[in-house]
């Protein structure tokens, strides 16, 4: 009995040899054939991380800031409206010599004030905007506000002109192009 268990025991344990033998060759064998399968000539890296968003810009201050003038602008062009009116119906009549000296001098002063206060919507516009352009995150929307001053200029030479209702547009074209800012301020 003794025997067979030591023939028993001399087979397992040839047979465990043959094994770990047969699994130390095999092994690196299969690994080898494993890199070799590989057709990417680019060398493995790891998953890529993903890059951090960053966090949303508040630009809640300029939206601001770009309203408030829009307030002026639309306000002035409301009185505007009203005004020019009168100072068309007043060119006209001088042009006929219909119009006192007294009226044409108060005539002038409107005309006169009517610049001035476009030249203020212009000069809070160019404010705005060189404010805006000091800023790189901006650069779009400091455009378009220089866009809007360009407009209120454009104004100004027009009332200087005499052309009250060419001046109107060009004032309405200023709002348009602020409400085109704050639009890209969203």
């Amino acid at each position: 009995m003794k025997n067979k268990f030591m023939q028993v025991s001399a087979t397992v344990g040839r047979t465990g040899l043959v094994c770990l033998l047969v699994c130390l060759l095999v092994g690196p064998a299969a690994f080898a054939q494993k890199k070799h399968k590989s057709t990417s000539t680019k060398p493995r890296t790891s998953a890529p991380t993903p890059t951090p968003t960053p966090p949303p810009v508040n630009l809640s201050t300029e939206a601001g800031y770009v309203a408030e003038q829009l307030k002026i602008v639309t306000r002035f062009v409301y009185v505007y409206g009203k005004i020019a009116n009168g100072l068309e119906l007043a060119e006209e009549q001088s042009r006929r010599g219909e119009l006192s000296p007294a009226a044409e001098a108060k005539n002038r002063q409107t005309k006169e004030a009517v610049a001035t206060n476009i030249s203020g919507v212009r000069t809070g516009l160019e404010t705005l905007s060189k404010r805006f352009q000091a800023n790189a995150r901006l650069q779009v929307q400091y455009l378009k506000l220089s866009y809007a001053a360009e407009s209120a200029a454009n104004a100004e030479r027009l009332v200087a002109g005499g052309r009250f209702d060419e001046a109107g547009k060009s004032l309405v074209q200023a709002v348009e192009r602020l409400t085109d800012v704050l639009i890209a301020l969203r």
